[in-house]
């Protein structure tokens, strides 16, 4: 594979994008260690990463703003510096509000599409486990979880971070070690969580260039044997 000497990644979603936890008041997101990671694995890489992570926000839209917000990402930053991927994480408050599973997956569907459709890829990300036993984001996650892991496009990638990091069944001081509160993460586990998916961006990057592509500026791909046809 043939690659421009940059990777620039688009990091959408909502608190546990931001990087946020329960009495801290500043961010430590995920983005920092994906980058430090990414830059281990590519050292000719000029690696950027764009933190679009709101607090609060929904992947239904309205009320949330996933929608518009990733169409104004793909109106204002990808026309002069393209996405090569989209990390998306979205749910967990949509679930929280109890909408239905069905229409919160409907949701993302529409979100993905953008990046999609501009030749970006995307990794989409399960629904993190909730402390919270009576909490609708326990009760249904499961159920929207699988409809992402069972979703298929081209282009179209998932990383389980939900079984990735677990909040049950693991030791306590394990457990205080990677998660802030009972729904985000920790500094810690917010790092956990950008070298896993660093490591799951590097096996794919690495995958594709074994088929022999080649990436043109937009993202798009084109079989190695055209040009050796061509020429």
């Amino acid at each position: 594979m043939l690659f421009a000497n940059s990777l620039h990644i688009l990091c959408f979603g909502d608190s546990l994008t931001e990087g946020m936890s329960l009495g801290r008041p500043h961010p430590h997101p995920y983005s920092i260690a994906l980058k430090s990671s990414l830059e281990e694995a590519f050292p000719s890489f000029n690696v950027t990463t764009d933190n679009q992570g709101v607090s609060g926000d929904q992947a239904t839209s309205p009320p949330g703003s996933f929608l518009p917000r990733m169409v104004k990402a793909y109106e204002e930053t990808h026309p002069h510096n393209p996405y090569d991927w989209a990390i998306i994480l979205g749910g967990t408050n949509d679930l929280s509000m109890e909408y239905d599973t069905k229409d919160i997956y409907e949701a993302l569907q529409k979100v993905w599409a953008i990046p999609l459709s501009h030749g970006t890829k995307v990794l989409a990300l399960t629904v993190p486990e909730c402390g919270f036993d009576d909490s609708p984001i326990t009760v249904h996650g499961d159920e929207l979880n699988k409809l992402i892991m069972e979703h298929k496009d081209e282009n179209y990638h998932i990383f389980d971070l939900h079984t990735a990091i677990p909040f049950r069944g693991i030791p306590d001081k394990k457990r205080g070690e990677l998660w802030g509160d009972p729904v985000h993460y920790s500094p810690k586990g917010y790092d956990l969580v950008g070298k896993l998916l660093a490591e799951r961006l590097t096996g794919l990057i690495q995958a594709q260039s074994i088929d022999g592509e080649v990436q043109d500026a937009e993202g798009r791909t084109e079989l190695r044997k055209r040009d050796l046809a061509a020429g």
